[in-house]
């Protein structure tokens, strides 16, 4: 790859303000000063440095992102802001596109990469990779709906979604209470134990905001948040705890993000 190609890929500018860089003599490569803006490197071997700062020589990324709400899962967007603009420019000249989409007020884990193959394996539905979300709602989820949940159910619009495995949390401030920080730190030993007093019959607390874990193998649209509708309840709140192997250990805090290293990528 030339250098000026691999500079700009790696958003130090344009390709005229990356030829400016090496004309200063600000570029080495295995320590020695650049001189052509078109010497080949090989990025698996050479070391290029940048006024004296390494720079990372990756080119594909494999990476987990706790995102926030209000930002929506496009690379590029006129209107509103996007997920692209929290992370690394490089990420963007890289071409790293969001694996699957969470919703503009949906928070929680993102997986984002530019291996197309890659990023196709998690959102190919025969896969059926689990996908947990804790989520919070008002009203009541009937029985009925809870069974539909369960059997999978088929929307208003005639959507079918695949059987999904809830268990109700009880009131929301509560819960959140014993999760500390917040729900990415509900685990699995709680759960378990709420699962066994047959907690997904519990009955919601009127008046108040109520806490449920869900776990679907699907992406449709709004699905999560269309099912819990079905069932008689409105999702005031909704995060991504995990998908598949991937979950937000390490990046508990919203905004922060994780490059995943080959034996956690490679999971899949």
């Amino acid at each position: 790859m030339r250098l000026d190609k691999f500079l700009a890929h790696k958003a130090f500018g344009t390709r005229k303000e990356v030829h400016s860089l090496i004309k200063q003599g600000l570029v080495t490569v295995n320590g020695t000063t650049a001189r052509k803006k078109d010497v080949s490197i090989d990025t698996d071997k050479d070391v290029v440095a940048v006024k004296n700062e390494p720079v990372s020589m990756q080119m594909v990324y494999y990476v987990a992102f706790n995102k926030p709400a209000g930002y929506i899962c496009a690379v590029h967007d006129t209107k509103q802001p996007t997920v692209m603009e929290l992370l690394p420019p490089e990420f963007t000249t890289l071409e790293v596109f969001p694996v699957g989409r969470l919703d503009k007020d949906t928070e929680g884990l993102l997986l984002l990469s530019n291996d197309g193959n890659w990023a196709h394996r998690i959102i190919n539905g025969k896969k059926e990779i689990e996908k947990v979300y804790y989520v919070e709602y008002t009203g009541t989820l009937s029985e009925e709906g809870l069974d539909r949940i369960a059997a999978g159910m088929e929307l208003g619009d005639g959507t079918k979604c695949k059987p999904a495995h809830l268990t109700l949390l009880g009131d929301g401030d509560e819960w959140r209470k014993i999760a500390g920080d917040g729900p990415c730190k509900i685990d699995g030993d709680e759960l378990s134990r709420i699962e066994e007093e047959d907690a997904h019959r519990a009955q919601p607390l009127e008046g108040s905001c109520n806490a449920a874990m869900i776990t679907v193998t699907e992406g449709k649209y709004h699905q999560v948040k269309r099912m819990i509708g079905a069932a008689g309840g409105e999702v005031v709140y909704l995060k991504r705890l995990s998908v598949g192997p991937f979950d937000l250990s390490g990046i508990e805090e919203t905004g922060q993000y994780a490059i995943l290293l080959p034996e956690d990528y490679e999971k899949l």
